[in-house]
């Protein structure tokens, strides 16, 4: 003979129990407040700056008469690339590319700066990618308004969508932001970047122009070799950092995209998360990249990649139309719940279900 136990609950008590959680779940929305946030004026003003560098971007990109895509960019804002060209490395998500065109993302940089303890006047070692240069802008728009002192390494290539224009690469908005005086900063050195299986990703044309455009914006070139050169590729541009901050440890290194000698060749590379890395896999790999480098050295690792989950995570929304006004969005209005009525909610809730529900053997 087999025994069970069979919950039943009359349509009465449902009532109850719905009105108890509704009760208790209005308490709980009711009791959230504006949490006060030291850095929301530094967000706002990185925002805004970055606005400004967007607009700066978008009129001399006009004047060169190349065109804005309505399609691929419906915001107008300049700062999406075509599907290919090139100086194109590999497949990219304009969706992504687009969600990181919101000015408010320079808001999410100073946050995670602030959070990994980044101070004014503190040093930051950055590697940019072409792939997603409205990224960069939001880094710099943080860098300045937080009055850092950044040593940059770029690569020219850039993924689909990105800034794989070869009249206007990532080193020539760079080189445009110093001109019209929106900061002052500029690439130590640039690699051509790309794929490392394939040597670069870029054919003969398109190295030709990616050293073009290194050249004709005054820049250092790395000459990389992909997959054969990466371990003295990625010792080299730790050296460029530690000569350019005279031996000083970075407050932070902030990587954008998928770059090889940010990433490495290590197995360990695939279990790197984004963000602010809280938690970076040990390695002892020789082709491990210079975020594990940077983390064996206790320095802050920032790495945006995942852009769309990033977006998300911070309360931005995902591939806008029309581009969100600033100040919006969760990271610039941060709200947050009572814990102690929450949980006390939580476990008065949990109380009524088990007083409400009659049991039968």
């Amino acid at each position: 003979m087999s025994y069970y136990r069979k919950g039943k609950i009359t349509s009465f008590r449902l009532l109850v129990l719905a009105v108890c959680a509704m009760v208790l779940l209005f308490g709980v929305e009711w009791s959230k407040t504006i949490e006060k946030d030291p850095t929301l004026d530094d967000k706002i003003t990185a925002a805004k700056l970055m606005e400004k560098a967007l607009v700066v971007i978008k009129r001399e990109r006009l004047k060169m008469g190349i065109a804005i895509d309505p399609q691929n960019d419906p915001n107008e804002t300049g700062m999406i690339g075509l599907d290919y060209t090139d100086l194109t490395t590999t497949t990219g998500s304009l969706s992504s590319k687009r969600t990181s065109t919101n000015p408010n993302f320079a808001g999410i940089v100073v946050e995670m700066m602030c959070k990994a303890g980044v101070k004014s006047g503190d040093d930051v070692a950055i590697s940019f990618s072409g792939s997603f240069p409205a990224l960069n802008i939001a880094i710099l728009s943080a860098v300045h308004t937080l009055r850092l002192n950044p040593v940059i390494l770029s690569s020219v290539g850039a993924s689909m969508y990105g800034a794989n224009d070869p009249r206007l690469t990532w080193l020539d908005m760079e080189r445009i932001t110093r001109e019209n005086g929106i900061w002052p900063y500029a690439s130590k050195a640039a690699s051509l970047g790309g794929i490392m299986e394939t040597g670069g990703g870029l054919d003969k044309k398109g190295i030709e122009m990616g050293l073009e455009a290194i050249r004709r914006n005054d820049v250092a070139y790395l000459d990389e070799q992909g997959i054969k050169t990466l371990q003295s590729d990625i010792e080299r541009r730790l050296t460029i950092y530690e000569k350019a901050l005279g031996g000083r440890k970075p407050a932070a290194f902030i990587n954008t995209g998928g770059s090889s000698t940010s990433l490495g060749n290590s197995p360990e590379t695939y279990s790197l998360s984004y963000g602010l890395l809280s938690k970076i896999p040990f390695s002892n790999h020789p082709e491990r990249g210079i975020i594990f480098r940077m983390a064996e050295r206790g320095i802050p690792v920032i790495h945006l990649l995942n852009i769309k989950k990033i977006a998300s995570r911070f309360g931005l929304p995902v591939d806008p139309v029309p581009l969100p006004f600033v100040p919006s969005g969760g990271v610039m209005e941060p709200q947050r719940y009572s814990f102690p009525l929450a949980l006390s909610s939580l476990i008065l809730l949990s109380l009524i279900i088990a007083i409400t529900r009659d049991r039968k053997i």
